[in-house]
C-alpha cells in the first residue's frame, strides 16, 4: 500500500457549534521515515491549555498517518467518509478490531499505562474513549497483567500495580 506524501491532517475542537482551536499538522517523508514536518494552532478566543493538554498528543498527526490511516484502507473504509477520532492516540490507531482475539503487547501495554493514569474509574472512562464495554476494558487490564506487562494491585479488590519493565539480558 502507497500513501502519498505530504498529507496535512486537522485536528478541530468544536464547543457548542463553534470552533475553539484548529491544528493543522503536516506529515512528510524527513529523511526515509515520515515525520512532523510543520504544525500551526488556530484559536480565535486563545488556546485553552487544559483541553489541549488533556486531548492532544503531539504525535497524533504522525499516528493517523502510519497507524489509523492505513488500517482503514486495508479495511476498504473511506477516510474522507467517516469522522476520525480526535482523542485517545495512540491507542486510537492502537485498538484493535473487535473480530480480533489476539491483543498486541503495544496496545496492552499503553492500556496498563493508561489504568495506572486513571485509577479508580478507569473502566468507564476506557470503555467511553474506546467505545466498547467496561467489561472488555477490565479485560485488556487483566491481559497486561496476565502477560507480565502489570504487576498485582498492592491488595485484592484494589486499583494499581506497577508497569513491570523488562530488562535486556
Amino acid at each position: 500500500m502507497t500513501i502519498d506524501l505530504p498529507l496535512v491532517v486537522d485536528w478541530v475542537w468544536v464547543k457548542h457549534g463553534e470552533e475553539r482551536v484548529r491544528i493543522e499538522a503536516t506529515v512528510d517523508l524527513v529523511g526515509a521515515a515520515p515525520a512532523i514536518a510543520g504544525m500551526s494552532f488556530l484559536a480565535p478566543a486563545g488556546l485553552d491549555i487544559l483541553t489541549l493538554q488533556r486531548d492532544f498528543r503531539w504525535a497524533t498527526p504522525l499516528e493517523v498517518i502510519t497507524g489509523l490511516l492505513p488500517q482503514l484502507l486495508l479495511d476498504g473504509v473511506d477516510p474522507y467518509a467517516i469522522d476520525l477520532p480526535v482523542t485517545g492516540f495512540p491507542a486510537a490507531a492502537l485498538q484493535p478490531k473487535r473480530s480480533r482475539r489476539h491483543l498486541s503487547d503495544e496496545f496492552l501495554a499503553m492500556i496498563a499505562r493508561e489504568y495506572l493514569v486513571r485509577g479508580r474509574g478507569y473502566a468507564a472512562s476506557l470503555a467511553r474513549e474506546y467505545v466498547v464495554s467496561p467489561r472488555t476494558a477490565i479485560s485488556w487490564v487483566e491481559k497486561a497483567r496476565v502477560r507480565g506487562m502489570l504487576s498485582a494491585p498492592p491488595r485484592r479488590g484494589a486499583v494499581g500495580g506497577e508497569i513491570i519493565v523488562e530488562r535486556a539480558p
